[in-house]
């Protein structure tokens, strides 16, 4: 008995590592959810524009820190309250729609308008943690700053690429209902 729980805190760790390295290469040119088409490649940037090479490793450790929060805030309240885990569910759906929109959906501006979102739901993720676990919230303030830099940068292309949205609107009901129109 003395054995499994000398190893549970090595458990969490492992697992939050391979979530952050998975959901990093999803995200990497040509990951599940980067399809490796010519869009992208074709958007006028601006010359501040990151190389393609350095968003998996960016996010691969944002996804580890941002599940490391959750960890710690589960650990000190399992689910017991709704509103931290609530916010934070609402975030990373917008996360995790972001790539499906812009990259996918090739919508500039839907993704603009999900990125919004997703800065202010990080924001008030930060608000709810810190009262249940300082670290938490703390450890979510890198992810917000590459978060608003990467807000300035999807407004950037939108603003250079008038004309780059496919020519279709996708409303998103869920995680698998789209509705479109042509």
């Amino acid at each position: 008995s003395s054995g499994i729980n000398a190893e549970w805190p090595l458990r969490p760790g492992i697992l939050m590592e391979g979530v952050g390295a998975l959901m990093g290469m999803m995200t990497a040119p040509g990951g599940a959810m980067r399809p490796d088409d010519d869009w992208f490649d074709n958007l006028v940037k601006p010359s501040w524009n990151p190389p393609n090479w350095v968003f998996g490793p960016v996010w691969t450790l944002l996804y580890f820190m941002i599940a490391l929060s959750a960890f710690k805030v589960y650990r000190k309240i399992g689910f017991s309250q709704a509103l931290p885990w609530m916010v934070f569910f609402i975030q990373i759906t917008l996360n995790f729609a972001w790539p499906l929109i812009f990259f996918v959906g090739h919508q500039l501006l839907g993704g603009l308008i999900d990125i919004l979102l997703m800065l202010v739901f990080i924001i008030l993720n930060i608000s709810v943690f810190i009262p249940v676990e300082k670290s938490a919230g703390l450890l979510l303030l890198p992810y917000l700053a590459w978060v608003t830099f990467a807000t300035y940068l999807n407004y950037t292309l939108w603003r250079l690429n008038p004309d780059a949205s496919t020519s279709h609107l996708c409303y998103i009901f869920s995680d698998n209902v789209f509705l479109c129109n042509n």
